[in-house]
């Protein structure tokens, strides 16, 4: 867990819950909608799979 707040903090987060509301914003997607994907694929997916995930979900809505 210490590795992830460092990392969020890294992008100018303060908690997980700050990092995944940025990543939901810079998408276009609902803080929900990511908030659900990122407790399914869990913490060591934050900065990999969720991020491609969002990225792809956000194009499609655009």
């Amino acid at each position: 867990m210490q590795d992830l707040l460092l990392k969020c903090r890294e992008c100018g987060a303060e908690t997980r819950d700050d990092y995944l509301r940025e990543v939901a914003h810079e998408n276009g997607l609902p803080f929900a909608c990511v908030q659900q994907l990122a407790d399914h694929l869990g913490e060591r997916e934050d900065f990999g799979a969720l991020l491609e995930m969002c990225e792809q979900r956000g194009r499609a809505m655009q």
